[in-house]
């Protein structure tokens, strides 16, 4: 199965002599798809190479397992190599049902092994640029996140310096990767259109984060993180954006509220009233104020976000409305079962509607959402298209298996909770998405939508 191979050193030397053109442009990035594990399965179309740690090369099959062996050293079949190893092959390798570009290197990682794939930059990128805005938006919104995506990508690897064996994680962490089966050929294009450009401040590479829709204005990085960057400031945005989280509504209860505000550090016990402290010149809430039997906290809005739940709390752009008196309006809404398969042609029978849906029905859509309802092609079709949401949502409650009522999942304390109100989704640092999509279609071009959302920064060459 496994099969040594030698390549003389002087064949090294012609082939270095008969490829000079090289691209000296290139940067390898080593992304970690699958940490501490203890086996991982590896395949390929075609035979794969091994090299191990030794330098010493095998050739094996089209699959193999490898098994973590302990003392440096992984097994596949009855054959163990020195690690680090680098798996290559002819056609793309794959891992957990995906294809990638590029090489797999396995590295020890505590008692356990880690998957890494090493590829040029702009490779990666064809793999994320998918996972992050909708190619089929206008051209220069997506080459905005291709080269706001190339220089967070860029920049974290240089903060990171390769600890831990790779420079980025596959996942929300750094940037959502998935190789092959997430590439696209408009994506391809805005970052063929836009190769090795990035965005700078002060001739080094800025800090460039984004979040799907603002809710109107970006925020300050001072209010989310903390830091003090003149680029990362908030800005007003001159069209609102339409995005399906423009406006979203959610309850919550006396206890799910105390127990964010424990976690985000002002524990003030039985609560008697939250209110909102600081906020910015576009009323985006900065610090809330926690008012209980122990006394009063002052508490950072995006600290009590996380706590709460990113997705629960969808902003920091929101108001709160005291829901003084009884339960009524706060049972979570009953959710259809999903069915056993999509329905025929996906979303081509889903009616559309120009009406703006109810606020009820908004609050339908967000909690069959939260449940799963809704398949992923589902989700993006509703992103491109606002005007099927009322659609989507008459077609799943239509489609609801009748059940009996369950306990509310948001139990409402005797004081009622809080209704929170607000605009946006995400973290609002930035650039915007659905905003960066709106000046697009408003004529802007990818230069002027970066400069817009990272006010003081130059586009050059990296």
């Amino acid at each position: 199965m496994f099969q040594r191979l030698r390549v003389p050193f002087f064949a090294l030397i012609f082939l270095f002599m008969l490829f000079p053109s090289f691209r000296a442009d290139a940067r390898m990035v080593s992304v970690g798809l699958s940490i501490g594990q203890s086996t991982l399965k590896i395949s390929s179309a075609s035979a794969m190479t091994v090299t191990d740690g030794a330098g010493k090369r095998h050739s094996i099959g089209g699959t193999a397992e490898f098994r973590a062996a302990g003392a440096g050293t992984v097994k596949a079949g009855n054959h163990s190599f020195r690690l680090p190893v680098t798996i290559s092959g002819k056609a793309p390798l794959s891992f957990n049902g995906r294809r990638y570009r590029g090489t797999f290197r396995i590295i020890s990682s505590g008692s356990g092994i880690t998957l890494v794939n090493v590829l040029d930059l702009e490779e990666y990128l064809r793999g994320v640029l998918k996972m992050e805005i909708s190619p089929s938006w206008p051209m220069e919104a997506v080459k905005a996140q291709a080269i706001v995506s190339r220089t967070y990508a860029l920049r974290s690897i240089r903060q990171n310096n390769g600890k831990n064996g790779y420079d980025l994680r596959d996942s929300v962490l750094s940037q959502v990767y998935r190789g092959i089966n997430a590439e696209d050929k408009r994506a391809d294009q805005a970052i063929s259109a836009t190769r090795g450009v990035v965005v700078l401040h002060g001739g080094a590479l800025a800090f460039t984060p984004f979040h799907s829709d603002s809710g109107g204005a970006t925020a300050d990085v001072a209010a989310v993180w903390g830091g003090n960057m003149p680029y990362l400031r908030g800005v007003n945005e001159p069209y609102p954006p339409s995005s399906p989280n423009a406006l979203w509504e959610v309850h919550l209860s006396s206890a799910q509220v105390e127990d964010a505000l424990r976690q985000a550090g002002a524990d003030v016990g039985p609560l008697r009233e939250i209110r909102i402290g600081e906020t910015d010149a576009f009323g985006r809430v900065n610090t809330l104020v926690a008012v209980g039997a122990r006394g009063s906290k002052a508490v950072k809005s995006h600290a009590f976000r996380m706590a709460a739940g990113s997705s629960v709390i969808k902003s920091t752009s929101f108001s709160i409305v005291s829901r003084g008196g009884g339960a009524s309006g706060s049972m979570p809404l009953p959710l259809p079962s999903r069915p056993s398969s999509p329905a025929a042609g996906g979303g081509k029978d889903v009616p559309t509607s120009n009406t703006p849906m109810s606020a009820s029905e908004e609050r339908q859509l967000t909690a069959l959402t939260e449940q799963g309802v809704f398949n992923s092609e589902e989700l993006m079709d509703m992103l491109l298209n606002p005007e099927k949401r009322k659609g989507y949502l008459v077609r799943a409650l239509r489609t609801r298996k009748p059940e009996t009522p369950s306990r509310p999942s948001v139990p409402q304390s005797p004081s009622g909770g809080f209704v929170f109100r607000g605009k946006g989704w995400g973290h609002g640092v930035g650039l915007s998405q659905w905003g960066a999509k709106t000046l697009a279609e408003k004529g802007w071009d990818h230069k002027k939508i970066i400069r817009f959302y990272f006010p003081g920064v130059t586009l050059g060459k990296m």
